[in-house]
């Protein structure tokens, strides 16, 4: 499977369970929701995109790598980076480059 914003584009607005170690959160389902995809080209023949996701208030992930799982997606690791919090949560942004 290739990694690519058209992969992810019919899954805006569904969730993601977060793989986590049961000594960083008390909740071990964490998910997030993924409410947009953003793209760009960078230079001819490069693409660039990000998928942002949303997150509850319960509990904040630091950046880093995360593996996330979804009920139709193969399990995929994303460096995630918490780029806002919100009234409802923290909004988070995984970045893709591809030539």
């Amino acid at each position: 499977m290739t990694i690519s914003a058209e992969l992810f584009q019919p899954h805006v607005g569904t969730s993601f369970s977060v793989v986590l170690e049961p000594s960083q959160t008390p909740n071990p389902q964490f998910t997030l929701r993924l409410y947009e995809i953003s793209t760009r080209a960078i230079r001819p023949g490069q693409k660039a995109f990000s998928l942002l996701f949303e997150g509850d208030a319960s509990f904040t992930l630091q950046q880093g790598t995360y593996f996330l799982q979804h009920d139709t997606l193969a399990e995929q690791p994303m460096f995630l980076v918490p780029i806002a919090r919100t009234a409802e949560g923290f909004r988070y942004q995984a970045c893709f480059n591809l030539a």
